[in-house]
């Protein structure tokens, strides 16, 4: 336990790499043609400034390469990646007052006593920078909307914006009381718009959380360890709070790698090895032809087996889930003709190198929902850390955690 205990330290300080790409695919079943969809969806990822935090992330130019070579398109992380942040980081920014504050509270005052005025056909705001007549302009249309319209005013040499009130200005409320009442709620409705889209696709993590189906994935210690930083907020400090965080917060999570790995009938199919791209070429071969598996409409780019778009989030997880189905079928098959051999009892299902008795998930237990509820069930696979920016080189040289599909492997 000593080594896994290290190892696992050496995966949290690879948190300090950034998230790229997170791929997602549900399967579910169609009954009707009797076979199982996939639904893969590659994410780019990028968090934004918010609020003055501005994160910082390392890069690796072994691991930059790499992604490279594999087509990752960098502007479209940077240009278009989904925000994103944990827990954590949401409770920081909920915290802190948005920037210009004072500012935006001032143009509020003086709107707000204009409006409860109505001997005052107009009111100009005081001289200030671009950037702060900018931001003035983005306050009055989100926080007075059509009750105000503006225009440019020179005072004393200097370029100010007026502002004079519409027929709709009413719809602001009767008194400076309930006017006030107006801008409160739609300022707190402009701030929680705001987190929100900071938040950003933390909030499909949440979901999977929330729906508790089994999530998949491939050697995927470093995905989970990636995934809880990124999303759900800093590892826990050992490996057995870890562990247990993960099933607690996932439910049933399943590696493929450990699955063959663990079924003595399984493992002499890959002789070859269980990199994640010989393994989906082996569950295309007899004996794992089935179940049917087909790749839903709108999702065709991934409709191939010749492994092109590999290391692609999206598609690391099509073929994460698909070879679960596969591997399971195979198993349970197996099954009618001789009892099923128990795991030992010192490991959890999760991935080789992650054993504690406290969070025991035996695949008997996926098994058994394949072949009973599968109508109702919805695999998940996951490939976040191929997501990882960048390569992990630890100060001792010793493990190189790399992107989730590169990693090296035996055999």
């Amino acid at each position: 336990m000593q080594e896994l205990e290290e190892k696992y330290q050496r995966l949290r300080l690879s948190t300090g790499f950034l998230v790229v790409q997170v791929g997602v695919c549900p399967y579910s079943w169609d009954d009707e043609c009797g076979s199982f969809v996939a639904h893969p969806y590659n994410f780019y990822v990028f968090p934004k400034e918010f609020r003055g935090q501005d994160r910082r992330f390392l890069c690796q130019t072994r691991c930059i390469n790499f992604l490279s070579e594999s087509n990752l398109d960098f502007n479209r992380v940077f240009k278009s990646g989904i925000p994103f942040m944990n827990r954590d980081q949401e409770t920081n920014a909920r915290a802190c007052p948005p920037l210009n504050g004072a500012l935006l509270d001032s143009i509020r005052r003086q709107v707000v006593g204009f409006l409860s005025d109505s001997s005052q056909a107009s009111t100009v705001l005081p001289a200030m920078s671009n950037y702060h007549r900018k931001l003035s302009y983005e306050e009055l249309a989100v926080t007075f909307k059509d009750a105000v319209t503006t225009d440019k005013a020179m005072v004393n040499g200097e370029l100010c914006i007026r502002v004079s009130r519409t027929k709709h200005w009413g719809s602001m409320g009767s008194d400076e009381q309930s006017i006030w009442r107006t801008v409160n709620a739609r300022v707190k409705g402009a701030d929680e718009r705001e987190i929100d889209e900071a938040v950003g696709f933390r909030h499909v993590i949440d979901l999977l959380s929330e729906c508790k189906k089994p999530v998949v994935g491939h050697n995927m210690l470093l995905d989970l360890v990636q995934l809880h930083a990124h999303f759900v907020g800093e590892p826990p400090e050992h490996l057995a709070g870890f562990s247990a965080m993960v099933h607690e917060r996932f439910g049933t999570v399943v590696d493929t790698k450990y699955v063959i790995s663990a079924v003595p009938s399984l493992a002499k199919h890959f002789s070859g090895g269980t990199r994640l791209d010989h393994v989906f070429k082996t569950v295309h071969q007899k004996p794992f032809m089935h179940p049917a598996i087909r790749i839903a409409l709108g999702h065709e780019r991934y409709d191939d087996s010749k492994g092109q778009h590999l290391h692609e989030a999206g598609y690391d997880a099509y073929i994460s889930g698909y070879a679960l189905l596969r591997l399971g079928h195979f198993v349970m098959m197996e099954s009618h003709d001789a009892p099923q051999q128990p795991l030992p009892k010192n490991t959890t299902g999760l991935t080789p190198r992650l054993r504690d008795t406290a969070t025991f998930r035996p695949y008997s237990l996926l098994w058994d929902r394949l072949s009973h509820v599968s109508n109702r069930l919805l695999t998940v696979g996951m490939s976040s850390a191929n997501a990882a920016a960048c390569v992990h080189l630890t100060a001792s040289g010793g493990d190189v955690p790399m992107p989730a599909t590169a990693r090296p492997e035996a055999g």
